[in-house]
């Protein structure tokens, strides 16, 4: 999420755990998230989180891989699961560019354009 070009990290639960000042780009280093110079001070406004999509019949959800060692298997086995659990759910497995912590614009505005209701992103393990 963004906020006056700043981005709003969400921990495991869904809560925002903190606002950073910078988003990372394909060219940079993972370590760089770590930069103490880009981050904001003073104050700080919490973001609140987008509404629940409520029942996933019928919509499409897109498993993103990041790249991380298993994601992708990860992403496949989840994929697998849906079409056994809930088929009616529409899944698209696609591949994050960059690392975990960098951004993909034009992967969003794919989900964006082609009408994707959910998103999971995965680190695997």
């Amino acid at each position: 999420m963004e906020q006056h070009g700043k981005l709003t990290v969400l921990d495991p639960h869904g809560q925002p755990s903190g606002i950073f000042g910078r988003r990372l780009d394909a060219q940079s280093k993972p370590g760089d998230i770590l930069d103490p110079v880009a981050q904001p001070s003073g104050d700080l406004k919490p973001l609140s989180m987008a509404p629940r999509t409520g029942s996933l019949d019928g919509k499409t959800v897109y498993l993103v891989e990041t790249g991380f060692a298993g994601s992708l298997e990860f992403m496949q086995e989840l994929q697998d699961w849906f079409s056994e659990q809930m088929p009616s759910v529409k899944t698209v497995v696609r591949h994050k560019r960059g690392t975990m912590f960098t951004d993909d614009p034009e992967l969003w505005m794919e989900m964006k354009s082609r009408g994707a209701h959910a998103a999971i992103l995965g680190v695997g393990g």
